[in-house]
């Protein structure tokens, strides 16, 4: 166009191919077309007025005018008869306007809802996502110091493939890499076509088809950029450009004043001013005045120093303490965790650097430069100096704590050392000498030792940090201060939340007491922060303290939810619900046949199945699946329907917490006991009142409390499971760094309006092992992170995880080896030949005398590890105490294995009965003698199978536990042990 002066102003260059908008000359309004250019075009803009003039001055030119207007009237229609010109766009409505503005201030407003930057970008890709109707989006985020596009946050992809995704710029790696460096968007239908692609880190995954690339920031200040891509090809309008454009225009804008925000924060010290009011430790006992009175002298002084002890001991707190009690409380406080930093740093974290950003050139058009499609303007940027300021140099007038200083490498250690001896430094790359008055607070692992043998750390420098040295205990050494502790995280946390949380009750407080702490005070800092979040009144319950640190991922272990259709099943109605009303229907026909059956037992086939091939599915879908029977139970399903009229949602009693697992395994025991002393198989009526017992305890149950309580504390056949499911293949975990960094709401425990929260009062952030979890995959339907997985697993490893085993668990475990041998049809069952002879023998009660011989089997076992240990290493009660509690759960494999052997048993013997009552099969007999071929005798190979795999299986689970035993195990110890179980497996052998 050309302005006042009669200058030419370009307003667009057009490249052959492109679409340009035409301008008519006798009017304001602009419309597209879809006419091509054929070359090089410079469009100029003329205003009516300005034609008016020309006319006026030259008449001639208006006749020349309207024969071109004419011809261009004429040749738009040609176009448009011809389908050359096509109406691409509708003026938008006000309604779609809104709609997109609400999307943009959407987007934008999450970063006002954290200032986790981190966390912010992750909610960022998915409501970009979800919006762009894309199958996945990331955003790539620049490093100033290694100039390598990092992915900092990614939806849609698989995990395995978006680790650790980075790129260099200066080696123009990937097309998101050339959009960063030329500052502009990439379009492309079919992303395997384009050349640019040298790696496929920004695909991460073959199936992708499509990629929209664009820029973060202005062209001169590129911070990074946004991707979304889709599976099936997509030709990408103007509209998505643009609007994904402005978008990521916002982003960039809240990314830097997320940045700018955070340096301010580091300069002044603003994010820690919440703890300047502290006094000192919160405890009691001359442990904690020492530290508090070593923070005092700390902090009248202006030296080094050097803080010992575990992770979470406190470390980090106490060198805050000392920085906001000493002069140089104005000062800013910067904390760095040196297990962050590079192995191969040169120290441009600590000290800075200087680097000249690249000159970037692209010259016209050329054939051979794909780059000039997308990028066809000369545009070259003089290089300038870019610096950063290394951490020492922010922590200026004030303290840094170098957190694990021990694991920086030489370069930085050498930097450092200089340092404390000079108090200047030079940046990386640069020649400035820089002073800086920074007090250097640090702390070290457990094997600094080790480090200074090997010269791994220098002698010269620990010299220096060490003169001021402090060593921290673990928590579990000084669980007298736990209570104060507990009292002041809760007031402080319930403060930052907005909560009136005021204490906690005693069962709570019992089970933080008893607990190890591997992560000390700041995983118990971490407890008591979900437990405030979960705590319902005023007062946090035992039900919402929930254990565990962030562990890795098991390297034997298969998610089965990474199957669309078991994901699909799970989230589906059907599950659990549809499962639990045909367990229901199953539930109500038994009954009906054993009250309206036959009486005997041995004559009604809905008796014989059910302590048969009952028992057997019952024990071998819990080694396969865990408590699944417990998440479609019938009994725990007619609680949940009683529920829904009438429930007084009380309080679960402090003694059913305390004292349930107890009354759980007192029954277990009675259960086996009544079986065998009423020989229960020989009475339907039985069976059908002991089904009614378990079923009396779920509707009660259901009345009075809130969720399963008797499933989770009471129910015998509940905690028998739950036992057993301990060497299972499968257990539901959560992955607890998701859990930890994520996660606010906390829906899998508390539920949402369409699913509850977990029935067993179980949080998975908090599973260790699938003893008490019922697979009902609520947490699962609740979950929005993708936390939850359910894995295949090698058996047993959940009993290795255990943190918290009891005695009486331990007892009842070694307990099921002998009470097999007096089950019905065993070897000393009371029917039995063997027990028979015995009660003539002796001429007491058989009630009595099968008593005395269940409770002696009972603890035939036990007492055997106990006489054991004392023949190999003299009685100890402690030491046989530690020993029981560590290994008895080393007998669950070999007692459910051989629970399957022996009603594997029962079921070939109860198959040929029930052949024989409804008339199938009729044995041969000679002289009333059933031929001997026709018995069914000897054991078969599938029962051996299973007690040679329980007993593997036990030995497997004892050298998990002795890696983690704090006892010393001799040679002639953990033989006498591992005899136990050869001995009960060779008598089982026997048995069969």
């Amino acid at each position: 166009m050309v302005d006042n002066s009669g200058e030419e102003i370009t307003v667009a260059i057009l490249n052959k191919g492109d679409c340009f908008g035409a301008i008519p000359f006798l009017t304001d309004e602009s419309y597209l077309a879809t006419r091509k250019a054929k070359e090089e075009v410079e469009l100029f803009v003329l205003h009516d007025y300005d034609i008016q003039e020309l006319i006026l001055k030259n008449p001639v030119l208006s006749i020349h005018l309207s024969r071109i207007v004419s011809e261009r009237i004429k040749s738009f229609f040609d176009f448009f008869e011809k389908e050359k010109i096509k109406i691409v766009e509708v003026i938008e409505g006000e309604s779609e306007k809104e709609r997109k503005l609400e999307i943009i201030n959407r987007v934008t407003r999450l970063f006002h809802s954290s200032e986790d930057i981190n966390r912010t970008l992750f909610f960022v890709v998915k409501a970009v996502n979800r919006e762009m109707k894309a199958d996945a989006c990331s955003i790539y985020l620049v490093d100033p110091v290694s100039y390598e596009l990092v992915l900092e946050a990614a939806v849609g992809f698989d995990e395995k493939v978006i680790t650790n995704v980075r790129m260099r710029l200066d080696k123009g790696e990937g097309i998101t890499g050339w959009v960063v460096e030329h500052g502009e968007p990439v379009a492309l239908e079919d992303i395997h076509a384009d050349p640019r692609v040298k790696f496929i880190t920004e695909i991460h995954e073959d199936r992708f088809s499509s990629l929209l690339s664009v820029p973060l920031g202005d062209k001169k200040n590129v911070i990074g950029a946004i991707n979304i891509q889709t599976v099936d090809r997509r030709k990408y309008t103007y509209d998505d450009i643009r609007g994904l454009t402005i978008m990521a225009n916002h982003i960039a804008l809240a990314i830097s004043h997320a940045r700018l925000k955070r340096r301010i924060q580091i300069v002044e010290g603003v994010s820690d001013r919440n703890v300047s009011d502290k006094s000192g430790f919160v405890g009691k006992g001359k442990y904690i005045d020492k530290i508090n009175a070593f923070v005092d002298l700390m902090a009248s002084g202006d030296g080094p120093v050097l803080i010992g002890g575990e992770d979470g001991t406190g470390n980090v707190p106490m060198s805050k303490i000392i920085h906001y009690k000493s002069k140089r409380y104005k000062g800013p406080f910067v904390e760095i965790d040196c297990r962050n930093i590079d192995s191969a740093s040169w120290g441009e974290e600590l000290f800075g650097y200087e680097k000249n950003t690249k000159v970037i050139c692209s010259d016209g058009l050329t054939k051979n430069n794909l780059q000039n499609d997308f990028s066809p303007q000369k545009d070259i940027e003089t290089g300038s100096l870019v610096t950063r300021l290394g951490f020492i140099e922010l922590a200026d007038s004030g303290t840094i704590f170098l957190n694990h200083v021990d694991r920086l490498n030489q370069a930085n250690q050498i930097k450092l050392l200089n340092y404390l001896q000079e108090g200047k430094f030079n940046r990386v790359n640069g020649n400035d000498t820089i002073f800086s008055n920074a007090r250097i607070i640090s702390s070290v692992s457990q094997n600094i030792a080790s480090y200074l043998e090997e010269g791994r750390f220098d002698k010269s420098l620990y010299k220096i940090l060490n003169k001021n040295y402090y060593q921290l205990k673990a928590l579990r050494d000084q669980k007298r201060s736990i209570p104060m502790l507990t009292k002041d995280f809760i007031e402080n946390i319930s403060r930052e939340l907005h909560k009136d949380v005021k204490g906690i009750a005693d069962n709570a407080m019992g089970r933080l007491m008893s607990y190890d702490w591997p992560g000390n005070v700041k995983e118990l800092e971490n407890v008591l922060r979900r437990a405030v979040i979960l705590a319902k009144g005023d007062v946090i319950t035992s039900e919402q303290i929930f254990f565990g640190i962030p562990m890795g991922e098991k390297k034997w272990s298969y998610d089965i939810l990474s199957f669309d259709t078991v994901k699909s099943f799970l989230k589906s109605r059907l599950y659990p619900s549809g499962l639990q009303i045909l367990s229901s229907i199953f539930l109500v026909i038994t009954l009906l046949m054993l009250f309206l059956g036959h009486k005997n037992g041995l004559l009604n086939p809905v008796n014989i199945l059910f302590w048969s091939a009952g028992i057997f599915g019952m024990y071998m879908i819990t080694f396969v699946s865990g408590r699944f029977l417990c998440g479609i139970c019938p009994f725990a399903a007619t609680g949940d329907l009683i529920k829904r009229f009438i429930c007084f949602n009380r309080q679960i009693p402090k003694i059913m917490v305390s004292y349930g697992r107890y009354f759980t395994i007192g029954l277990i025991i009675s259960i086996f006991w009544f079986e065998g002393v009423t020989s229960i198989q020989h009475s339907s009526t039985l069976t059908a009142y002991l089904i009614v017992f378990i079923l009396s305890g779920a509707i009660i149950s259901g009345i009075l409390f809130e969720r399963r309580a008797w499933c989770r504390y009471l129910c015998p056949l509940g905690g028998l499971f739950g036992i057993y499911s301990l060497t299972s293949i499968t257990s539901l975990k959560a992955n607890r760094s998701v859990c930890l960094n994520q996660c606010e709401t906390h829906d899998c425990y508390l539920g949402t309006q369409l699913t509850k929260g977990c029935p067993m009062y179980l949080h998975p952030y908090g599973l260790e092992n699938g003893k008490d979890c019922v697979l009902c995959m609520n947490c699962y339907k609740n979950c929005s992170h993708g936390s939850i997985k359910v894995n295949f697993q090698v058996p047993g490893n959940d009993i290795g995880n255990m943190s918290n085993r009891s005695l009486s668990e331990s007892l009842l475990c070694l307990s099921m080896l002998g009470i097999l041998l007096v089950e019905y049809g065993s070897l000393l069952s009371i029917e039995s030949q063997l027990f028979q002879s015995l009660s003539r023998l002796i001429g007491i009660n058989q009630t009595i005398l099968y008593t005395l011989i269940f409770i002696s089997v009972s603890f035939l076992s036990s007492g055997s590890i106990v006489f054991l240990d004392y023949v190999s290493n003299g009685f100890s009660f402690d030491n046989v105490k530690a020993r029981i509690i560590d290994f008895g759960y080393s007998a669950i494999p070999l007692a459910l294995m051989g629970h399957l052997a022996f009603y594997w048993n029962k079921i070939k013997a109860d198959f040929r009965k029930l052949m024989e009552l409804t008339g199938i099969y009729q044995p041969v007999r000679v002289e009333n003698e059933v031929l001997i071929a026709e018995k069914i005798e000897g054991i078969s190979a599938i029962e051996l199978l299973f007690i040679f795999a329980g007993f593997f299986g036990s030995v497997y689970i004892f050298y998990l536990l002795s890696k983690k035993t704090k006892h010393a195990l001799t040679i002639s110890t953990t033989t006498s042990y591992l005899s136990v179980f050869a001995v009960f497996a060779f008598t089982y052998i026997c048995l069969l």
